[in-house]
């Protein structure tokens, strides 16, 4: 019973260098998931903004193109607006934007989860056995890897808006601001 007591939590820190040492690396965890997480979500807006504009540009660029003010006084200009509107969906399903926003969907719904976990794990963790603790920190760093085997990579400035964000708070809890606690950082 007394070993048991040593393995966990003791009032205000964690007795065991072990527990305590995994509680850093959960929150170190969370941490890079929370900023790939965000990253993703950000260049995602982009990402649905080109494809909302290749569905709509071209439709612009079509009705343009027919108008007749158009098409008598400027002709080049019509020819150049019926080639943008002709050209803009074949480079867009050519990127193949579509798949980039369903794999980034995924991703970011997985590192968010994993932030949450890892989150979780870190608060409630040094209060079981250190076995146990450690059981769960090794089966999140499995979800972990298998998430980073996808090598999606979205812009610098990406990652840069999302740690910005982060710093300034947009991702703070109101319900552990309303309580006075520090956000797991």
């Amino acid at each position: 019973m007394a070993a048991n007591f040593r393995n966990r939590c003791a009032g205000d820190g964690i007795v065991n260098p072990i527990a305590q040492a995994l509680v850093d690396e959960c929150n170190r965890e969370r941490e890079n998931c929370e900023f790939t997480a965000l990253s993703f979500t950000i260049w995602l807006r982009s990402l649905r903004w080109r494809r909302t504009a290749s569905m709509v540009f071209p439709v612009i660029f079509g009705a343009l193109a027919t108008w007749q003010i158009v098409t008598q006084y400027m002709p080049w200009m019509a020819a150049v607006l019926t080639l943008l509107a002709t050209v803009i969906p074949l480079v867009y399903r050519a990127s193949k934007t579509d798949a980039a926003i369903a794999q980034f969907t995924k991703l970011a719904g997985t590192f968010t989860n994993l932030r949450d976990r890892f989150r979780q794990l870190a608060e409630v963790g040094p209060h079981k056995e250190t076995e146990v603790f450690e059981k769960e920190f090794a089966a999140l760093m499995v979800k972990m890897e298998k998430a980073r085997l996808h090598s999606e990579t979205p812009p610098e400035r990406c990652f840069k808006s999302a740690q910005k964000k982060i710093k300034a708070g947009h991702m703070s809890h109101d319900y552990d601001e309303a309580k006075g606690l520090q956000a797991s950082r």
